[in-house]
C-alpha cells in the first residue's frame, strides 16, 4: 500500500499523461467503478448506433473505441464526483474477498480477481465495509426458487463467488463483465438453481443465441469486428439464450 502512487501531467501540446499505482483493494474500489461507468457509455454507443442502423453494429459502427470510452468514463468519475452533494451519504466501496475456513489461521485470502492478500490489509476497511456469507456445501446450499426466471440476489452472488471469470474456456472476462447463464436453458425446462447456473461474459453470453444446438462451441470473438486489442466488445446485458454451451 505504501507504494501507491498517481501522477498526471500536462504535455507540450496540452494533453494530459498519467499513470497510477494502487494497492489490491483501491484499484478494485477504482477498477469496478470505472467498468460500471465504461459498461454504461458502451450500452449508450450501442443504442445509438443500432438505432442508425436498423441492426446490430459492430465495434467499426460505434463512434468511440473501448479505450476512448475508458477515457470517458474517467472524467465521467470526476464529474460525477465534483457534484456530489456537501454531507452526501459516501457509497460504501464495493469489492470482493474469498476466504476460506482456515483464513483464521493465515491461510488463504485472496481478491475475486485471484489477487492473494494478507489478512491485515483488510483491517484498515472493517469499519466500511459490508460482510456476506456464502457457503458451498449440501447443508449451506444458496438458490432462489426453481421457478424463478432471473438469477438474483444470494444465487447471483453464490454462482459470482463461486465461478469469478467467465465460463468459457478460452476466456478469462472478469465477474463484474459477465451475467449468469442458465446451464439448461430456463425455455427448455432449465431451473434458476445454483447447478444449472454458471457465468458467461456479454460476448459468449450473446454469442449462444446465434450457434447451432447443444454442445456446440462457438468460435472466439476476434476477426468479427466484435473484439478489439483492448478487448472484447460485449452487447448489452441480457438473460440466457439459445443453447450454446461453453463446455463442447
Amino acid at each position: 500500500r505504501c507504494r501507491r502512487d498517481v501522477t498526471l501531467v500536462a504535455s507540450l501540446d496540452g494533453m494530459w499523461l498519467g499513470q497510477m499505482t494502487l494497492d489490491p483493494m483501491s484499484g478494485s474500489v477504482v477498477a469496478g467503478e470505472l467498468s460500471r461507468l465504461e459498461q454504461q457509455l458502451f450500452e449508450a454507443d450501442w443504442a445509438a448506433a443500432r438505432e442508425r442502423l436498423g441492426r446490430d453494429p459492430l465495434s467499426a459502427d460505434l463512434h468511440r473505441t473501448v479505450s476512448q470510452r475508458r477515457a470517458d468514463a474517467l472524467v465521467e468519475m470526476a464529474t460525477r464526483s465534483r457534484c456530489a452533494p456537501a454531507g452526501g451519504r459516501r457509497p460504501r466501496p464495493l469489492f470482493t474477498v474469498l476466504v476460506d475456513w482456515p483464513t483464521v489461521a493465515g491461510r488463504v485470502c485472496e481478491l475475486a480477481s485471484g489477487q492473494v492478500v494478507a489478512p491485515g490489509s483488510l483491517v484498515r476497511w472493517v469499519t466500511e465495509a459490508d460482510f456476506e456469507r456464502v457457503v458451498f456445501g449440501p447443508e449451506g446450499r444458496i438458490e432462489v426458487g426453481r421457478t424463478a426466471r432471473l438469477f438474483t440476489g444470494a444465487s447471483r452472488r453464490a454462482i459470482e463467488a463461486r465461478d469469478r471469470i467467465c465460463a468459457h474456456p478460452f476466456c478469462d472476462e472478469p465477474v463484474e463483465r459477465c451475467e449468469v447463464d442458465h446451464i439448461e436453458p430456463y425455455g427448455a425446462g432449465g431451473v434458476t438453481t445454483v447447478d444449472n447456473g454458471r457465468l458467461l461474459c456479454r460476448d459468449h453470453h450473446r454469442l449462444r443465441s446465434r450457434v447451432g444446438g447443444p454442445g456446440s462451441r462457438p468460435p472466439l470473438p476476434t476477426g468479427d469486428g466484435r473484439a478489439s486489442p483492448d478487448g472484447p466488445e460485449p452487447g448489452p446485458a441480457t438473460d440466457d439464450v439459445g443453447d450454446w454451451s461453453p463446455d463442447g
